[in-house]
Parts: structure tokens; C-alpha cells; sequence
């Protein structure tokens, strides 16, 4: 049963810390937030140099990759086609949206979930095997 809470904890701690930050910070923003079928979100749409915003969604080359990404700028020719097919993968699931949260929200987490707790189950079998060779 402990390692039932462990792995609960896991899976619930990362998204409890999000939603607390994202609500913490809620309140100081001063700009007008960006506004999607009724539902707004926590960044304008202006364009801003020092910070990504709706812009950057639908500028991402040339806005965001320029002003934006001054660590990954030498590993474009690498993160490029991955990111590209991502992208057009979820724009052919006929609602970007939906398919964004899906994959970025759901899947991946997910699959990183799993495979953290593969790792430490693991982890778990090589302590009993020193335990008792």
C-alpha cells in the first residue's frame, strides 16, 4: 500500500503544483489576457521581445525562434523537424486544440509517469536482489 501513495503522489503532485502557481500568479497580471471562445487565458496576444505570448503561437518562426530562444538557437537544425511534425501532426487531428491537450497534457505526462515508476520499480527489484543474492 505505501507504494500506492508514492505513485499517487507522483502522479498528483506535478499537477497540484501547476495549478497552484498558474492561480498564484493569476492575480498580478495587468495585461488583457488573450480571450479563446470564451475562455481566457494568462498571456496577451501582443507580440513582446522579452517574452512569449499568443503571438508566438501563430509566429513561432518568426517571431518567437527570433527574439525568443537564444539557448536551443544552435540546436534548431536538430529540434526543427520533431517539432514540426508534432505540430503538423496535431493541426491534422482536425482540432489543434484538442489534440495539444491530448498529447501535451495527457500522453506525454502519462508516458513519463510510467516510465518513472518502471524506473522505480526497478530500482525496488535490484534492492531485493542485493538484499538476498
Amino acid at each position: 500500500m505505501n507504494r500506492a501513495f508514492l505513485y499517487l503522489f507522483l502522479l498528483l503532485a506535478p499537477i497540484i503544483i501547476l495549478v497552484m502557481v498558474n492561480e498564484s500568479v493569476r492575480p498580478t497580471l495587468k495585461e488583457t489576457p488573450f480571450q479563446i471562445k470564451g475562455v481566457k487565458a494568462m498571456n496577451p496576444y501582443a507580440a513582446k521581445l522579452d517574452r512569449c505570448t499568443w503571438h508566438c503561437y501563430r509566429e513561432t518562426t518568426s517571431h518567437c525562434k527570433k527574439y525568443h530562444t537564444t539557448f536551443a538557437r544552435p540546436y534548431f537544425k536538430h529540434i526543427d523537424p520533431l517539432y514540426f511534425t508534432i505540430i503538423k501532426s496535431m493541426h491534422s487531428g482536425g482540432n489543434y486544440q484538442l489534440m495539444n491537450v491530448v498529447f501535451l497534457v495527457i500522453f506525454i505526462p502519462l508516458l513519463t509517469f510510467y516510465l518513472l515508476v518502471k524506473s522505480i520499480e526497478m530500482g525496488y527489484c535490484i534492492k531485493a536482489l542485493k538484499k538476498n543474492p
